[in-house]
C-alpha cells in the first residue's frame, strides 16, 4: 500500500516560500496554503516526492502535474529503484514496459501460428513483420527507459529523451513496411516507391532527433507536428490503394480500416498530449493517474495493436489460395 505524508524536513519549497516574491507564484501553480510545504514522502520506501516548484527546471515540462515528482537521483540504480513505488512517472514506465513484454509474447505466438499456415510465405513476410516488431519494441523500451531515468540528471535526461525520439521514429518507419507490402503485394513499383519515401522521411526525422536544438522544449509542438506529418504520409499509399482497388477491396487485401483506426489512436493521443488534457482543467487531480501523457501511452499501444491486426489480415489475404491475386 502506498501512502504519502507531509515531509517533516525543511524543503527547498518551504525555504522559497519565505521569500514573499515567490509565494504568489507557488500558490498559483501548487495551491500552497499558508506557506506549508507540499513535499511528500512515500512511507514504504522513505523516498521523498517533490512538488513542481521543487524540481529542477529541466523537468518542469507540465505545470499542471503538481506533486509526486521524484528527486534528482544522479544514480541509475536509484532511478531503477523508483520502479518499486508510485510517483508521477509510474504509469508512463509500466504502460510501455509491460506493453513491450506483451507484444514480444504476442509476436512469438503469432510467428508460431502464421509461419506454417501458407507455403507461399517467404522471408519477405518475416522481414516486414520483423521491421514492425523491432520498431515497436524499440519505441516501447526506449520510452520506458526515458521515463525511468528522466530524474537522473540533466545530461542523462537529454540522452534518454533523444532515445525516446528515436524510438518513435523507428516505430513509424517500421509500421510502414508491412502495410505497404500487403497493400501493393502484386505491384512492385508503388511498393518500392513508398518504401523509399518513408525510409527517406524517417531518416530525416532520425537525423533531426539527434540534433540538440530539435530536442529543446521550445520545439515541442514542432516535434509533435513532424512526427504526426511522418505518420500522415501514410495517407498517400492509403489513398492510392483505395483509388486503385476500391476501399472494400483495399480493406480485404491490406486491412485498410484497421490502419484508419491506428491513425485515429495516434492522432488522438498526440492531440491530448499537446493539449495537456485532462490535467489542464484540474491541476493536481491527475498527478499520478490519468494524465495526458499516460493517455497518450495507452493510445500508442492501441494504435500498434490496430496496425498488427491489419498486417495479419493482409498476410492472410495475400497468401490464402482462395483470395490471393498473384
Amino acid at each position: 500500500m502506498y501512502e504519502i505524508t507531509d515531509s517533516s524536513t525543511d524543503s527547498p519549497l518551504r525555504q522559497r516560500i519565505k521569500d514573499p516574491g515567490e509565494k504568489p507564484k507557488l500558490e498559483q501553480h501548487l495551491g500552497s496554503v499558508n506557506g506549508s510545504s507540499i513535499a511528500r514522502e512515500c512511507k514504504t520506501t522513505g523516498a521523498a516526492l517533490l512538488a513542481w516548484a521543487e524540481i529542477e527546471p529541466w523537468r518542469q515540462y507540465n505545470r499542471f502535474i503538481i506533486r509526486s515528482y521524484r528527486p534528482a537521483s544522479n544514480s541509475y540504480l536509484k532511478s531503477i529503484s523508483s520502479l518499486g513505488y508510485i510517483h508521477d512517472q509510474t504509469v508512463n514506465i509500466y504502460s510501455h514496459l509491460l506493453g513491450a513484454v506483451g507484444f514480444v509474447a504476442a509476436g512469438y505466438i503469432l510467428y508460431g501460428l502464421l509461419s506454417p499456415r501458407y507455403h507461399s510465405a517467404t522471408w519477405a513476410d518475416v522481414a516486414v513483420f520483423g521491421a514492425f516488431a523491432v520498431g515497436l519494441f524499440m519505441c516501447l523500451t526506449l520510452s520506458a527507459a526515458f521515463h525511468t531515468f528522466n530524474n537522473h540528471s540533466r545530461n542523462v535526461y537529454d540522452l534518454f529523451f533523444m532515445f525516446d525520439m528515436l524510438g518513435i521514429s523507428f516505430l513509424i518507419m517500421g509500421s510502414f513496411y508491412p502495410s505497404i507490402y500487403y497493400s501493393f503485394y502484386c505491384e512492385p513499383g508503388p511498393r518500392y516507391l513508398y518504401w523509399a519515401m518513408i525510409t527517406v522521411f524517417g531518416s530525416g526525422v532520425i537525423i533531426a532527433s539527434i540534433t540538440p536544438k530539435f530536442r529543446h522544449r521550445s520545439w515541442r509542438h514542432l516535434r509533435t507536428a513532424l512526427f504526426m506529418a511522418m505518420g500522415l504520409t501514410g495517407i498517400v499509399p492509403m489513398t492510392h490503394a483505395a483509388l486503385t482497388f476500391g476501399v472494400d477491396q483495399a480493406n480485404r487485401q491490406m486491412g485498410w480500416y484497421w490502419y484508419i483506426q491506428e491513425a485515429l489512436w495516434y492522432i488522438g493521443g498526440a492531440v491530448i498530449y499537446v493539449a495537456k488534457v485532462p490535467e489542464r482543467f484540474a491541476p493536481g487531480r491527475f498527478d499520478v493517474w490519468g494524465s495526458s501523457h499516460q493517455i497518450f501511452h495507452v493510445c500508442v499501444l492501441l494504435g500498434a495493436a490496430s496496425h498488427l491486426t491489419g498486417a495479419i489480415k493482409g498476410f492472410d489475404y495475400n497468401h490464402d489460395p482462395s483470395t490471393r491475386r498473384c
